[in-house]
């Protein structure tokens, strides 16, 4: 385990074989991700480098001004690799996309360590009820860019429900400035 520190950025815990639940920003909370092109080459990369890294990815939501993950890197390292490569290529390709060379798109990223099943699910259930949090859609379902369509396909509506209503949102993400 090992702690990196920059003047300009939250410290970071690197530690192999945990669990992370990972929060990006853009600068200003601007609403970069504003279209669903927008959206879709950022998810495009995500999924590339994901699996580029080799990573676990568990849950993830893209939003217009920030992002949120659910993953298990093999090394701690990875966290800070993946994140360079993914604000780099995304920052690049949006502003190409936005003629807009040379703006800064990522202000930086937060992670917390997952310390136990009920800090898991409960991450889980906020990934993919961010949409809703954010009123950008009524129900988690409706919102393309998460993995929450994997789950439904693969596990059901019920095993959803039943997954919230075990391991509900609690007040702790209230302070989300997102």
């Amino acid at each position: 385990m090992k702690w990196s520190t920059s003047p300009h950025r939250p410290p970071h815990l690197y530690a192999d074989d945990a669990w992370y639940f990972v929060t990006a920003s853009t600068v200003n909370h601007a609403h970069v991700l504003f279209s669903n092109e927008h959206l879709d080459l950022w998810t495009k990369a995500f999924k590339e480098l994901v699996a580029e890294f080799k990573v676990k990815l568990i849950a993830w939501v893209a939003l217009p001004n920030h992002h949120h993950f659910l993953f298990l890197p093999s090394r701690g390292h990875d966290l800070a690799s993946l994140m360079k490569r993914l604000n780099g290529r995304t920052s690049h390709q949006l502003n190409v996309l936005d003629q807009a060379r040379g703006r800064t798109v990522w202000y930086s990223y937060w992670d917390t360590c997952i310390r136990g099943e009920r800090d898991f699910w409960t991450r889980f259930n906020y990934i993919h009820y961010n949409p809703v949090k954010h009123g950008y859609t009524p129900q988690p379902g409706d919102w393309r860019f998460s993995s929450y369509h994997h789950y439904l396909h693969d596990d059901g509506e019920g095993w959803l429900e039943n997954c919230i209503q075990d391991f509900p949102i609690y007040d702790l993400f209230d302070d989300d400035r997102f």
